[in-house]
């Protein structure tokens, strides 16, 4: 009966140790940050209110290592909306080259007149994030 005992501990003991095993050999993601957007498609710069557009914001990533992970769109007021890509990155080896990839924003405005779309567009020599603009009329 001791043996029994004695082995059944053994397996449960083994069986634990082995699904407690830490399998590394997938790409983990070591940062997420903005990235600079560097070219927007707004397929029409004016527009009725209620109708909903598609926005195509792009950012460069790095080839193997790299990638879009997600984008942030903020509502600063009323009329002005900030949006930045956000990348990730692996801890694999990056390849040669770089590739275009991002996100699709639908914006559909809820009340007429202008509205500013400010782009991140990096940070400049003191740190501070730097935007472009775009605008789009609603009627």
């Amino acid at each position: 009966m001791k043996k029994v005992f004695v082995l059944s501990m053994i397996s449960v003991l083994s069986a634990t140790a082995i699904s407690c095993n830490n399998n590394d050999d997938y790409p983990e993601i070591t940062e997420v940050s903005a990235r600079k957007i560097d070219s927007v498609k707004i397929p029409i710069d004016t527009m009725t209110l209620g109708v909903t557009q598609e926005f195509k914001i792009y950012s460069t990533f790095t080839r193997g290592c790299e990638g879009i992970y997600s984008y942030d769109y903020n509502y600063t007021n009323d009329s002005v909306r900030t949006i930045a890509n956000f990348a990730y990155k692996t801890n694999e080896a990056c390849a040669d080259g770089t590739y275009v990839d991002g996100s699709r924003i639908n914006f559909k405005p809820v009340k007429t007149g202008t509205y500013t779309f400010k782009f991140f567009n990096g940070k400049d020599t003191a740190g501070a994030n730097t935007f472009f603009e775009k605008k789009v009329v609603v009627e």
